[in-house]
């Protein structure tokens, strides 16, 4: 399932680390919707959330400090494989619709509308996508407790992409592993970018690539996204 949530803001700009912004409202349509009894489904800590969004922010310009917006205008889109989670986030925000969320810095947003989305049909095994929110890729050291992150163009990207998705497929009880045999990711107008996010400048992949495997795990991707952070923010891609 997936759906674009279109808002206003109040004010012509956004942080540049505004994906938390989007997952507060998600936390507080939840806490809103039916008692909020779903919420401990997907923000208790250690669950799985089988979900990716981006964030669209038409018409805007970067700088140092902030996102500057000026139509004031952003689109959210929400991807599931999951129809349960997707009807429990469409219906959670729906009830928003037309409410004043408050942001930081005096600013402030307002659902305006939600659009269910037609989603793309798989039926070859190579596609071509485009990443609607950045991929991220990352490796946890339990020892140091840090974290390393992987553009494409890092040595040992594939290696760590391919030990994300056995994670991400064990995780999904759906699928064996075994599917990912086969599996390659080629860039064809691929791109190293920094976002900030958490407070914190973090190295991932945005662009064009051509993914290859097995049809029903490219459809998994494609409805759940790719890799680390998905529930964040991160791995939403488009066919074209």
């Amino acid at each position: 399932m997936r759906f674009k949530v279109e808002l206003q803001l109040k004010k012509n700009y956004l942080p540049l680390d505004y994906r938390p912004a989007v997952l507060s409202l998600f936390k507080h349509s939840l806490t809103k919707y039916e008692n909020g009894k779903y919420f401990t489904t997907y923000y208790e800590i250690g669950k799985e959330k089988p979900f990716t969004f981006a964030v669209g922010i038409p018409n805007s310009k970067f700088n140092k400090e902030k996102i500057l917006v000026p139509p004031k205008k952003i689109h959210i889109t929400f991807s599931t494989g999951d129809l349960g989670t997707g009807i429990i986030f469409f219906n959670s925000l729906m009830l928003q619709k037309g409410k004043y969320y408050p942001l930081a810095n005096e600013n402030g947003m307002v659902i305006k509308n939600i659009l269910i989305e037609k989603e793309s049909v798989i039926t070859t095994n190579t596609i071509e996508v485009i990443f609607m929110s950045p991929l991220c890729v990352r490796e946890h050291n339990k020892e140091n407790n840090k974290d390393i992150y992987y553009s494409y163009e890092k040595k040992g990207f594939n290696q760590v992409l391919n030990k994300i998705l056995k994670f991400q497929i064990d995780d999904s009880n759906t699928l064996s592993t075994s599917i990912l045999d086969g599996f390659s990711m080629v860039p064809i107008r691929g791109k190293k970018t920094v976002v900030r996010h958490h407070s914190q400048f973090i190295e991932v992949t945005v662009g064009v690539f051509h993914l290859t495997g097995n049809i029903e795990l490219l459809k998994y991707l494609y409805k759940n996204g790719i890799a680390s952070r998905k529930s964040s923010g991160f791995g939403l891609f488009e066919i074209i």
